[in-house]
């Protein structure tokens, strides 16, 4: 390096201002459109494996299972490093919540289950529960900060 070569700082490459909010809005789109996307094919592709028009064998079900966690999880790591600090805290809180809210109502079923004096535990109930709640109290804290 030359006396008169300056180095740059890490973020001098990374857009600014309107042209980054812009950029982060595009992406937000791009996102939910892949996500709407991605839901309708695993729609009609479990409509159509109940219906018998799509034959899965057990090690392509297993490689659809393993490859959907992974899409799920490199997208969550991907997606708390490009919010940012509120937005993740959010997440993160609304997780919690939702956590909570499955352990509040799976824990007591599960234990009445057992004891005969309920039904069994059905999981998607109980994963409805937790969704629902962690999406309850995201959309309750966006639209006590937007009002």
């Amino acid at each position: 390096m030359d006396a008169q070569e300056i180095p740059s700082p890490p973020d001098a490459e990374r857009p600014a201002g309107e042209v980054r909010s812009r950029r982060r809005r595009q992406i937000f789109v791009a996102m939910f459109a892949f996500s709407l996307l991605v839901g309708i094919a695993v729609g009609v592709g479990m409509g159509m494996a109940e219906d018998g028009g799509l034959k899965l064998t057990r090690e392509t079900g297993w490689g659809l299972a393993v490859a959907a966690a992974l899409l799920i999880a490199g997208f969550s790591v991907w997606f708390y490093r490009w919010v940012d600090e509120v937005e993740v805290q959010d997440n993160l809180w609304a997780n919690t919540v939702g956590l909570h809210a499955g352990l509040a109502a799976g824990v007591p079923w599960a234990f009445l289950a057992h004891l005969g004096h309920a039904p069994d535990l059905d999981l998607s109930v109980l994963f409805l529960i937790i969704v629902g709640s962690a999406a309850l109290y995201y959309t309750a804290v966006k639209l006590w900060r937007l009002f």
